[in-house]
Formats: structure tokens, C-alpha cells, sequence
């Protein structure tokens, strides 16, 4: 029963038997349409199931809120060899929408959202109300593809490719203490060639050092072939990113158009945890590029670690923590992560504010290495019990970082590192292979990696 007294109710869409004028309740009573689904207010509890095999044209954009006992749930019911019913958004803002409502859970169905030109637009859209607590959203087990979205940086404010995303969550305005998003899940969703971003969280009004979402994770998703950014998380206190793999971002965008992107990366948040994702094959433009990046307004220590990155363009890590400086920056922690053939760098930049990297393989099978540090020379990085096997020199030399304890293979020339070792704490033969086929072989090399860092690393890095 709902908290009206009312039992909780199943309504059925079949785009090709169903029929508006009916109750909607059963398989046989199914509507067609996404006017009629739309038309309906939901209560806790209810469900509204789109049929396999099914397609509709239009936006999915309901009314009404679950609770937390008995959310609403889109679902799909039906054959199970049957496609996932679609849901084509034909240049709508978005395919899906929930706007300013709470309590939904949306599993299993696709959608798509072509259009002839470009302009702002979503696959599955989040949008919470300006006032008071949105929260309570699931986003699970969905395809998103096809989105003809926004990769244009230099466009007006509201216009550009950060107010767009294959799956985006934001609120108008600005969140506060007492107005923002709130137990938000993006989960086992496949996000592939769109035009845009595979994920974003954020808020309408951007570059403001407003960090009041809560409990929002983003894991186990998989983002293939984008317009511009893999996943972007911004405006949360301890965001969780984990789990997803994130290929060929920016694989649709131009250096005229895109300019600037990266993997995985976060801005306006405090803590942010970082940890088990795939990252490859991120195009460089202008500039950036890379895999992970700790951008702007970031508070507290931004952790990533556990990772595994392979042929990012760019490099590594791009740090950008004094863009929009937040008082509150601690710095980040980048350990036990598996760096495979990035190109260009292993770390973009440098504002100053400490950095630590420890217990981390940058395994780099070039004639000549990556630069350490490129646009700085890298002075407020600090590498510890990390190891470099490198098959040649790094470009530009050791530079200005800090090294301690570090392996460095068969390289004859080193940093000043009084610890250095020669050789690897681990087995290098046909590694770069192995971890690209074996997952196992990426949970076997982390825990070397951490137990050759060791637990004195955590105790170096408090110094």
C-alpha cells in the first residue's frame, strides 16, 4: 500500500498494441503513448513498464514522487530476448526528464536523441527542484546513445558542452545547505557516441565553489566514444567515482570545437574518491587530454587510486587545483594506480598546492619516456615508492618534482633520490599485454603495488 491507502500500481506501455483510452494496468490494458504516461501523477510505489521491443518518439517526463520505502520505477517488462524498449528523444532538451521530482528509479530501457544540429540537449536528464532536497535517484542498467549534443566550449554561458551530457544530473541556481541534490545513483548504464559528455553532475550557475550534493556515486558505468569529457562530477561533498571505464573520450570532437577535456575528472567538491575506473584512449586537443584531472574549486584531498590508464593522449593527471583556488584544498593523492603508454606527460601542470604519488607503475614502453611534468616544471609534486619502468629517459629530464624510494628499472640516469632502487618490486615481462586482457592481472599488480609502498607511505606523506 502507498501512504494514500492506495495499492501500489503497475502501468503498462506498448507502442504498438497498446491503446490510450485504456486503464493502463495490465499487459492488456497497456497505453501506447508517452503523452498518456505523462499524463498521469505517480504515487509511491508505482511502476510504469515499457514494453520489449517497443520504441516511442517524444520525452519521458512524469509527474510525481516516490518516497523512500516505495519509489517510482520505470522499467522495462516483456520478452527478455527482446531489446530494451527505446525512447527517442528527436532533439528534445532531453529523452528522459525528471524535473524536480523525487524518489524515481529508471532501470533498463534506451534512448536515444538525434537532431540535425547541435545544441544542448540530454539523453537522461536529472533535474532538481531550486528549492529544498532532491534525492533519491536511480539511474541503472540504461543505454544512452546517439545524443546529438553540445562539444562547443566557446559558446555562450548555458550554451556550451558543460550544461549537456549523456546522463546529466543538475538543479537550477545554486545548491546550498538546504537546497540540493541528495542520494543520487548512476549505475551499470552504457553510454556510447554521443555527441557531448557520457556523465555530468552539477548546478545551473557554474565555477562557484558551492559543494552541498550529497551522497552521490557514479560506478560501474561503461562510456565509449564521446564528443567531448567521459565523466565530470562537480558541486559534491565525497563523491564516489568507481568502477566505470572510460574509452575514447573526445573520439567525436575537433580541436576547433572541443579545445579542452579530460577522462574522469571533478571540480567543486570536497574528498572526492576516484578509485577502480578504466580510463584510455583520450584525445588532446588544445591542451589537457589526460585520464584524471583535479580541476578547479576542489576542496579537501581529492584521491585516485586503484585506477588503470592506458594511451591517454595527454598524459596522466592534469593539475588544475588553483584554477578558482578553494581555501580548503588539501592537495591529491594519486596511489596505487597503473599508468600504461600515456603519452605526453605523466602530470599537466602545476598551481602550487602539494601533490603526492605513491605506490604507483607508470609503465611506458616508448623509445623515449613521458615528461614528468609539462607547462611546469613540477616543483609541488612529491614521488615515493612509486615505479618507472620506463623503456627509455623521460622527456625533459627528472625536472623539479620530489623523488624518494623510488624503482626506476633499467634507466641509468635518476633524480636526486637518495632511496632510489634499480630494477621493479614486481614482474615487468609482457605486463603491458597482460593487464590489457586480465582484470585479475590489474587486481594482482595493485596489491604489489600498495604492499611495496607499504604502509610507511601513509606515514611519509603526514611529514
Amino acid at each position: 500500500m502507498n501512504p494514500n491507502g492506495n495499492s501500489k500500481r503497475s502501468f503498462y506501455l506498448d507502442s504498438v498494441n497498446g491503446d490510450d483510452t485504456r486503464t493502463g494496468l495490465s499487459p492488456k490494458e497497456a497505453w501506447r503513448t508517452l503523452e498518456r504516461a505523462n499524463a498521469q501523477e505517480y504515487q509511491p510505489g508505482d511502476a510504469l513498464r515499457l514494453k520489449r521491443g517497443g520504441s516511442w518518439h517524444g520525452m519521458l517526463h512524469p509527474k510525481g514522487s516516490g518516497s523512500a520505502e516505495a519509489p517510482v520505477t520505470v522499467d522495462s517488462y516483456g520478452e527478455e530476448k527482446k531489446d530494451r524498449p527505446v525512447i527517442h528523444g528527436d532533439g528534445a532538451y532531453a529523452a528522459v526528464y525528471l524535473e524536480g521530482v523525487s524518489f524515481w528509479q529508471v532501470k533498463n530501457i534506451a534512448v536515444t536523441n538525434r537532431a540535425k544540429e547541435r545544441g544542448v540537449r540530454q539523453g537522461i536528464c536529472i533535474c532538481g527542484k531550486p528549492e529544498g532536497i532532491t534525492q533519491g535517484i536511480v539511474i541503472e542498467g540504461c543505454e544512452v546513445f546517439d545524443v546529438q549534443g553540445e562539444n562547443r566550449r566557446a559558446r555562450r554561458v548555458y550554451e556550451s558542452m558543460y550544461w549537456n551530457s549523456g546522463i546529466y544530473v543538475t538543479m537550477p541556481g545554486r545548491s546550498s545547505r538546504n537546497s540540493h541534490l541528495h542520494d543520487i545513483l548512476i549505475s551499470r548504464n552504457h553510454v556510447h557516441d554521443v555527441l557531448t559528455s557520457g556523465i555530468r553532475v552539477n548546478q545551473q550557475e557554474d565555477f562557484i565553489n558551492d559543494i552541498h550534493h550529497t551522497h552521490v556515486v557514479v560506478r560501474g558505468n561503461r562510456i565509449e566514444r564521446t564528443g567531448s569529457d567521459g565523466i565530470i562530477v562537480a558541486n559534491c561533498i565525497s563523491p564516489l567515482i568507481d568502477g566505470n571505464v572510460c574509452l575514447d573520450a573526445g573520439a567525436l570532437g575537433s580541436l576547433e570545437d572541443t579545445q579542452l577535456i579530460a577522462g574522469v575528472w571533478v571540480c567543486a567538491v570536497s574528498d572526492a574518491l576516484i578509485q577502480r575506473n578504466e580510463v584510455g584512449r583520450t584525445r588532446l586537443f588544445e591542451n589537457d587530454g589526460t585520464a584524471f584531472d583535479t580541476d578547479w574549486g576542489t576542496a579537501g584531498t581529492t584521491i585516485f587510486q586503484y585506477n588503470y590508464t592506458h594511451g591517454n593522449k595527454g598524459g596522466f593527471w592534469l593539475d588544475c587545483t588553483g584554477i578558482n583556488r578553494n581555501r580548503e584544498c588539501e592537495g591529491t593523492i594519486l596511489r596505487y594506480n597503473i599508468s600504461v603508454d600515456d603519452e605526453r606527460c605523466l602530470i599537466q601542470d602545476d598551481y602550487g598546492i602539494r601533490s603526492e604519488l605513491y605506490g604507483n607503475l607508470f609503465l611506458h614502453t616508448g623509445e623515449t619516456g613521458p615528461m614528468i611534468c609539462c607547462h611546469q616544471p613540477g616543483q609541488s609534486h612529491l614521488f615515493y615508492r612509486n615505479v618507472f619502468a620506463f623503456a627509455g629517459q623521460p622527456e625533459s629530464g627528472w625536472q623539479s618534482s620530489a623523488f624518494r624510494e623510488n624503482w626506476y628499472g633499467t634507466l641509468a640516469e635518476l633524480p636526486e633520490d637518495p632511496g632510489a632502487k634499480a630494477g621493479s618490486p614486481i614482474g615487468l615481462e609482457g605486463l603491458a599485454q597482460r593487464l590489457q586482457e586480465s582484470e585479475e592481472c590489474r587486481r594482482q599488480i595493485w596489491d604489489q603495488l600498495a604492499k611495496a609502498a607499504g604502509t610507511a607511505a601513509d606515514a611519509a606523506m603526514a611529514d
